[in-house]
């Protein structure tokens, strides 16, 4: 993820038949159909893919890479052991919207999968558990090597990652102490060091963990946690490193972690819901903040306070998912959130700092991602959550059509 909420990384999927690849030519109408299931788009033209499709073996995985804005698509390799680890599960079980494989590229040539893949547990084969990955090529794809978790002392898996100028930063967490560390590394090599100030910490039980970067200008900012709050937050500093950052409104709105998302490099926004029956809000959260309201906040000052701009509802009847990529701001004033209701999932957006909001897509949303300004795109998911969709809008969000790969 780059410029997480600002701008996003372009367009690239590869197709590959399980561990055969499949050149453009051999890509006809009798090619399967491709799931995209994460993308990395990078400023101009050029982006990554990293798909399922149904194949002999149940499910394979597939790249594909553009450097033309999403008109024409090359098949890139993906590691031989991956495909080798899918052939446990099977398509109709695994589902196009499984959240843990993503790939992220810094440039065109660096790049990384990683993830959770399901694999038969050894006392009873005929159950499954996942095993996390880490693989990472430095020639656009061509070869991928995977790399030691346990070594890197993030054996509980890869979170997030994200580029920013020269870096790239991983964060994940210790299956045995339950520490969680932010590791960086000169994005054209594998050399991985701890260049956090900060204590980071996982959650002691809720939901999976989630994290975010999100980039403005010079500026950084890292958060972390689940459904029980947020459990780590980190701020950029000038050298790279990542000094500790306890914004207040962590606390206040933190009735479950959401992603932080900047405007500007002083401009910050975030979305959450409060409980009320955990822990008693602070006397500066809103009024009815205990009714389990949705509340749009911002931060004028880089994120040293937040204060509540916007109320999104009233109560659960209608919940702003936790999406990657969201919220979004292209433009400031125009935020893109995913909304829920009784009457479906669907992509929202403002123009005017949150007042009245319109629909722009009407399905579920899993990636969004920002390239420019006015150039974006996002991955829907259908309503079954076995198929998915490319989309890209080249108006801020206001459109979105589907992409042909």
């Amino acid at each position: 993820m780059r410029d997480s909420c600002r701008y996003g990384t372009s367009i690239v999927l590869s197709l590959l038949v399980c561990t055969l690849l499949l050149s453009p030519s051999d890509v006809g109408a009798t090619s399967p159909r491709l799931d995209p299931l994460s993308f990395t788009f990078l400023p101009g033209t050029r982006g990554y893919v990293l798909s399922l499709f149904d194949c002999a073996t149940h499910t394979c995985a597939a790249m594909r890479s553009t450097s033309d804005g999403a008109r024409t698509w090359s098949a890139v390799p993906v590691p031989s052991e991956l495909n080798a680890d899918l052939r446990f599960a099977s398509w109709g079980s695994y589902g196009a919207g499984y959240p843990t494989l993503s790939v992220h590229f810094a440039d065109a040539r660096n790049g990384w999968i990683y993830g959770g893949i399901p694999a038969p547990y050894a006392a009873n084969p005929s159950l499954q558990v996942v095993v996390n990955h880490l693989w990472s090529t430095h020639d656009a794809g061509r070869t991928w090597r995977q790399l030691s978790l346990n070594s890197l002392g993030v054996s509980g898996g890869v979170t997030q990652m994200a580029s920013h100028g020269p870096l790239t930063y991983l964060f994940g967490s210790s299956a045995s102490s339950g520490n969680a560390r932010i590791l960086t590394t000169s994005s054209s090599l594998d050399r991985w060091t701890g260049r956090s100030r900060t204590p980071l910490t996982t959650p002691a039980g809720g939901t999976q963990l989630e994290a975010s970067f999100s980039f403005a200008g010079s500026s950084g900012w890292f958060v972390a946690g689940n459904d029980r709050g947020f459990s780590s937050g980190a701020q950029l500093s000038s050298d790279g490193t990542w000094r500790e950052w306890r914004a207040p409104s962590t606390d206040l709105i933190g009735a479950s972690y959401t992603p932080i998302c900047a405007v500007t490099d002083r401009i910050l926004l975030a979305v959450d819901a409060a409980s009320g029956f955990v822990t008693p809000p602070a006397s500066s959260v809103p009024p009815g903040w205990n009714g389990g309201a949705s509340w749009l906040f911002i931060s004028y000052d880089a994120g040293a306070t937040f204060k509540p701009l916007r109320e999104l509802s009233s109560s659960y009847r209608v919940v702003y998912q936790h999406v990657s990529g969201l919220p979004a701001a292209p433009v400031p004033g125009t935020i893109l959130l995913e909304q829920v209701s009784s009457t479906g999932t669907r992509l929202v957006r403002s123009t005017d700092w949150g007042r009245s909001w319109r629909v722009v897509v009407n399905e579920t949303v899993t990636h969004v991602a920002f390239t420019s300004r006015s150039n974006g795109f996002a991955i829907s998911q259908s309503a079954n959550r076995i198929r998915t969709t490319l989309l890209h809008t080249n108006t801020a969000g206001s459109r979105w059509v589907a992409v042909a790969m």
